[in-house]
Parts: C-alpha cells; sequence; structure tokens
C-alpha cells in the first residue's frame, strides 16, 4: 500500500495495488459517513479481486473538512495526476450516495476518467451537511467546490432533520422524506453529457435515504436520448437498501427494514452486484 497526503500530493488517500497491474487503477470514494472506513472497504473489494484501487477521503478526516461542505474537486485532480505518476494507464472512480455526486461532477470535469461507476446515484448536486448523528442538518452552503468557488447545488426544503424521531417512527433511517422535492434548477443537474467513458449505475428500489432508483432512471433515459457515445447500464436491485456496499457491516441490517426483513434476498442482490462491479472494470472498461 501506499499513502497520500493533502499536504505533499493534494489529497488524502490510500492505494491498495491489487495484482500489481498498471493498466487499470480506480479511485472509489464512500458518502455522507465521511471518513474512511467505508471507503478502504470498497477500496480492498477491487484490490482482493487484482484491481488497484485508490481510497480516497473526502471528508471528517484529520487532513480533509470537518463536514460535508464545500469539499474541493481538487481532490480528485490531483489523485489523478498522481496515479498517473504511479505508471497507472486508465484511470476510472466509483463513488457511493454522496461520492456518486462527486464522481460524476470529477467525471464531467476530467476527461482522463475513462470508467465511471455510480452506486445510489443523485442526478443532481445537492446542499452539503454540517454536524453528525442527530445534530446533522443542511450546511447552507454546496457539498463541492472548484478553485474556491462553491458548485451550484439544490437546497434542502427542511432546514431541520429529526433523524432520531424518523428512525423511532419509521423503524430504520428513513430519511427519502428529507431528500425529496428539492428545487432542482438546470445548473444544479450533473452535466453527464461531458463524460467521456463508459458510465454504470447501480441502484436500489429500497432506497429510504434519497431516490436513487429515479436518479438513475432519469440520467439512463437523458443518455440514450442523447445518444451518448460510451457504454451506459443502469442496474435496479429489488432487495437491497441504499447500502451498496460489496459486504454489510452489522449495524446497517440495524439501519435499514429491507436488510432484515429479506436478508437472503439482499445478499443475493449483493453477491450480483459483486458479479457486476467486477465484469464491468474487466470487461466493459477498455
Amino acid at each position: 500500500m501506499k499513502t497520500a497526503s493533502v499536504q505533499k500530493e493534494g489529497f488524502e488517500g490510500i492505494l491498495y495495488p491489487g495484482s500489481g497491474r498498471k493498466d487499470k487503477v480506480l479511485i472509489v470514494m464512500s458518502g455522507s459517513n465521511g471518513g474512511m472506513t467505508l471507503t478502504k472497504q470498497a477500496a480492498q473489494f477491487y484490490h482482493r479481486n487484482g484491481i488497484p484501487a485508490l481510497a480516497l477521503a473526502l471528508f471528517k478526516t484529520k487532513q480533509t473538512p470537518k463536514d460535508l461542505s464545500r469539499v474541493p474537486v481538487e481532490y480528485v485532480e490531483k489523485a489523478i495526476s498522481w496515479l498517473k505518476t504511479q505508471g497507472y494507464e486508465k484511470i476510472g472512480i466509483d463513488g457511493t450516495s454522496k461520492g456518486s455526486e462527486m464522481a460524476l461532477v470529477a467525471a464531467s470535469m476530467f476527461a482522463d476518467l475513462s470508467c465511471v461507476i455510480v452506486r445510489v446515484p443523485s442526478h443532481f448536486v445537492s446542499e452539503g451537511l454540517s454536524g453528525s448523528g442527530k445534530n446533522k442538518a443542511p450546511s447552507g452552503t454546496s457539498c463541492w467546490s472548484y478553485k474556491g468557488k462553491e458548485l451550484p447545488y439544490a437546497p434542502y426544503r427542511s432546514r431541520t432533520f429529526d433523524i432520531l424521531g424518523m428512525f423511532l417512527r419509521e423503524k430504520e433511517m428513513h430519511i427519502i422524506t428529507f431528500n425529496r422535492d428539492k428545487d432542482v434548477t438546470p445548473e444544479t443537474v450533473m452535466p453527464i453529457d461531458k463524460i467521456q467513458a463508459p458510465i454504470l449505475m447501480l441502484s436500489s428500489k429500497h432506497d429510504e435515504v434519497w431516490p436513487s432508483f429515479e436518479s438513475a432512471t432519469q440520467m439512463e433515459k437523458k443518455l440514450t436520448e442523447i445518444q451518448f457515445p460510451y457504454t451506459h447500464e443502469h442496474i435496479a436491485y429489488e432487495h437491497m437498501s441504499h447500502a451498496l456496499l460489496t459486504e454489510l457491516p452489522w449495524i446497517y441490517k440495524m439501519a435499514f427494514k429491507s436488510e432484515r426483513q429479506h436478508p437472503e434476498e439482499c445478499e443475493e442482490d449483493r453477491a450480483n452486484m459483486r458479479k457486476e462491479l467486477l465484469l464491468w472494470v474487466n470487461e466493459v472498461w477498455k
């Protein structure tokens, strides 16, 4: 493994070498949980399967912002440059949940990204978040920034989140209510037409965090309508929750009803997702 720091390389990350191959490498990012725990898990999945992967920190680490607010897109830009110095020929990106926003934004800006995977994606940039746990709330800022300027974003209508109350009522992390009906304007929509890479979108029909199935459906429709010249596919899972992770930590079984009520079906979905990820990286990404 190799590590990179914001002070030296311009981003914080851990590079897992896989089999040592240099033809491909993936930049991997997780969501609004922040930190590196799930990011490392996602990178290690690729590593175990022989594929090099860089776990990229976005926020809530020692070197990155405390909150999901104005996170620099430069983290991805700098990671691309660094991976080139490590001898990698092709660079792809895999973002989950909020990480999907960063993945789509970055892929629309940086032509060096030649493979895009987004799990439970959003088709627009949303407002950032500040605080943690039951105190998490809208930040009043964009999630992302570039060259010091915030990216246009769709704000939350509700200015406070009663996450604990919603959990007690719904018996799960049911916050989709807060994430629906935002004022999505043209400037906040992902410019996916600018992406120069094959795009794989993975969504859940049981997503109770935000409407990823609707977002992915909308993006797939747009790509078809504009005759997008690269391969694109949307796979929607029937039972998995918002946690489209290759391995599910026990706490997520407690957080989502579908994981508790349909454990066998969710594991079948998860096994199929693992196959799809490896197929896309090894076969579709040329």
